[in-house]
């Protein structure tokens, strides 16, 4: 039998197949000053919000080799930033503080910062086009705050593919044992209470 979070994995390719179609498709987002958002980004901080680290790793490495091969830039910088942000993002959930939206935004923010710099940098700054910086403030910072705006609608969908397929914890039931006044015990259980006071 196939292990249910296989399933699940399966649901997440698929969310990162048809984010890809939507960012691709010309009309299905608005863009706001000629940008439009990197839902990958988006899709990726909030899995690890949600899964181990491993998988976490993967998932980001996988979302950011798309994007780099959606943007024709070199393979390997944007899933090495986005894979490095979304382990340590899901290591500290698992160890120190459990995620929610507002970590996700802050993580968001700081992996759309990052990828978005860095594509600025190679496609802009290193071959100094003229009126860089004007770029860089009309089109990449618009960029980062689209990604990290539409960062809630990827996280609701996201938190709908981690709970498919995800077996529920059962809660165990402890019975409490009835205290039995003094007056009620036999001979062996009055000798025992004694022996525990002393």
């Amino acid at each position: 039998m196939i292990p249910r979070k296989y399933y699940r994995y399966a649901l997440y390719a698929l969310e990162i197949f048809l984010l890809s179609i939507i960012e691709g498709t010309t009309g299905l987002l608005p863009e706001i000053y000629l940008a439009k958002p990197l839902l990958l980004v988006s899709a990726a901080v909030s899995a690890a919000a949600f899964e181990m680290p491993f998988f976490s790793l993967f998932f980001g490495v996988f979302c950011g080799l798309v994007i780099d091969a959606g943007s024709g830039g070199v393979m390997g910088l944007t899933s090495v930033i986005l894979g490095f942000i979304c382990y340590y993002e899901s290591s500290w959930n698992d160890k120190y503080i459990k995620n929610n939206i507002y970590l996700v935004l802050l993580y968001s923010a700081a992996a759309s910062v990052a990828v978005i710099a860095l594509k600025f940098f190679i496609f802009c700054y290193i071959r100094q086009y003229d009126g860089v910086f004007e770029i860089f403030k009309e089109h990449y910072v618009m960029r980062m705050l689209y990604t990290w705006a539409v960062t809630p609608v990827v996280y609701a969908l996201t938190y709908g593919v981690s709970k498919t397929f995800r077996r529920e914890k059962r809660k165990i039931k402890v019975k409490k044992r009835k205290r039995v006044p003094p007056s009620q015990r036999s001979g062996a259980s009055r000798r025992r209470a004694k022996k525990a006071d002393i």
